[in-house]
């Protein structure tokens, strides 16, 4: 993979996150080059939750 076709999108587990989100996620499809995307979602305590590949 080359630097630079990943988007990393990092958000806390509350519902107005998923907006950023979904916002992303149609960028990447408008996107004229394949980027991966990547969502790190946080805790409120800042923990870690969860972090996958879209």
């Amino acid at each position: 993979m080359i630097p630079g076709n990943t988007l990393t999108v990092m958000v806390m587990q509350v519902p107005c996150c998923d907006g950023l989100v979904k916002l992303a996620s149609e960028a990447v499809e408008k996107a004229e080059r394949k980027v991966l995307l990547k969502v790190i979602v946080v805790g409120i305590q800042g923990e870690i939750l969860k972090e996958e590949w879209l």
